[in-house]
């Protein structure tokens, strides 16, 4: 896949794969698309490994061919071991680093890759190497973070529901058979935790599909367009999750401009290319109206200001960077900073959480220990 370059390489690499057209046949894209589909994932663990070392060896001095080939030496893992050879034999036939990931963008995306083209522009290669795998390695612990932090509600929950759920199919029936023999009336609590569970363990033929069909629904539903932007308007309008998405959003987006700017990538290009690595409708929406206000001249200002999911704060320190020409620099400082902030409320919310649901199952539990408990009362005040 040969890009050609223009007067300035990074911006032809940059507008190549903003738009989409990355310099491959129409032809051969869909092909492309289903090998990348299936291709063997690479860990971004991995990646953040690759890209720290040829920081390294590139700031040591060694030539980017010499790195390339000590990293295929070195890599343990098969599928990138592959690539990196074959990127490794690309730049030895005289393409340029960039022109060679650009053929991998299932493991390298565009802001990678633009960021590549724009340092072996600027001759900053070895810095513009560091900087992705500082961001890389953010990404990673953010992620890394994010599962500590969940791992235990969720555990609590499924442990917490399995006990429910025993509760309610094998200990309450047996309960019922007892009260049964009795013929006593039974409190409205009991009666009610009782059919449910005789419909549950007669009908499970017909439950256990339904809610196996309303989980799969839900799941293809978030998957379309409709319960994408459904999913997206939540996650940022949320009063308990908006803090945390909206922070975590510019956080990352800033950081990814940042360093595209600081290493020369067009800041036209930037928008677009920081556009394609965002997951979120609604934050796209408001990439695209960037795009527009950059492309006719009237800067980002108007746009930061009036958006609802940028915080004040952000948005006038970027229109201020803007106005002074330092958009690189302080991008990546607003960046780091609102992902730590993003990642310390995560924190708190998670905080609560746990009690929140302890105290949730626990009422539950208690629901049903009343059920069974109520009418034993009243069985020994009857036998009294």
């Amino acid at each position: 896949m040969a890009l050609k370059l223009s007067k300035n390489p990074a911006a032809g690499i940059a507008a190549q794969l903003a738009s989409g057209a990355g310099g491959a046949a129409k032809g051969k894209a869909p092909a492309k698309k289903l090998g990348a589909l299936f291709a063997p994932k690479i860990k971004k663990a991995e990646l953040v490994n690759m890209t720290s070392q040829l920081a390294i060896m590139t700031r040591a001095g060694v030539d980017i061919a010499t790195a390339l080939e000590s990293l295929v030496r070195q890599c343990k893992l098969p599928a990138l071991k592959v690539i990196l050879d074959e990127v490794h034999k690309s730049v030895l036939a005289g393409n340029s680093v960039s022109e060679a990931l650009s053929k991998y963008k299932h493991v390298f995306d565009e802001t990678f890759i633009a960021s590549i083209a724009a340092g072996e522009a600027s001759g900053r290669l070895p810095e513009i190497l560091g900087q992705l795998a500082e961001l890389l390695r953010g990404e990673v612990r953010l992620r890394g973070s994010i599962r500590t932090m969940l791992a235990y509600p969720v555990i609590l929950m499924s442990v917490s529901g399995a006990v429910v759920m025993a509760l309610i199919l094998f200990v309450l029936p047996k309960f019922a058979d007892i009260f049964s023999d009795f013929d006593a009336p039974l409190p409205a609590i009991t009666q009610v935790l009782i059919g449910v569970s005789i419909e549950l363990r007669t009908r499970y033929w017909l439950w256990l599909p339904l809610i196996c069909a309303a989980i799969a629904g839900l799941i293809v539903f978030k998957r379309s367009d409709k319960g994408r932007r459904t999913w997206d308007s939540v996650t940022l309008n949320s009063p308990v999750l908006r803090d945390v998405t909206r922070a975590m959003l510019i956080g990352r987006t800033c950081r990814l401009m940042g360093i595209m700017i600081d290493s020369g990538v067009p800041l036209l290009d930037c928008l677009r290319l920081t556009k394609t690595s965002v997951k979120n409708a609604l934050y796209k929406r408001l990439f695209v109206r960037l795009e527009e206000d950059v492309l006719n001249g009237r800067g980002m200002s108007q746009a930061m200001l009036q958006s609802e999911f940028i915080p004040d704060s952000a948005a006038e320190m970027l229109v201020t960077a803007e106005k002074t020409g330092t958009l690189g620099m302080v991008t990546q400082i607003v960046g780091q900073h609102f992902e730590e902030e993003g990642e310390a409320k995560l924190k708190d919310i998670v905080a609560l959480l746990e009690p929140a649901i302890t105290v949730g199952m626990g009422v539950v539990v208690a629901v049903i220990v009343m059920s069974v408990m109520l009418p034993l009362f009243d069985l020994s005040q009857a036998a009294k």
